[in-house]
C-alpha cells in the first residue's frame, strides 16, 4: 500500500510507502516538517474534512483557509 503525501506550506505531492505512516517527514521540496497520519486515523481525518468544507480553517501557521 502507497500512501500520497501532499505538503501544507508549498502543495508538493509525492509517494511513500506504508511503513512512513505514523511518522514524521519533511518535505521534499520545502523541508517542511510533517506528520504522516497513521492508516487507522485516515477514516476519521477525512469525515473531519468533510465537514469542514465551507468552514473557515486556520492551520499551526496561522495561515487561513475557506
Amino acid at each position: 500500500m502507497h500512501i500520497i503525501a501532499q505538503c501544507p506550506r508549498c502543495g508538493y505531492r509525492w509517494w511513500l510507502d506504508a511503513t512512513a505512516a505514523d511518522r514524521r517527514m519533511r518535505c521534499r521540496k520545502c523541508f517542511r516538517l510533517l506528520k504522516v497520519p497513521d492508516l487507522t486515523e485516515v477514516p476519521e481525518a477525512t469525515a473531519v474534512l468533510s465537514q469542514a468544507k465551507g468552514e473557515l480553517y486556520v492551520d499551526d501557521t496561522g495561515n487561513t483557509y475557506g
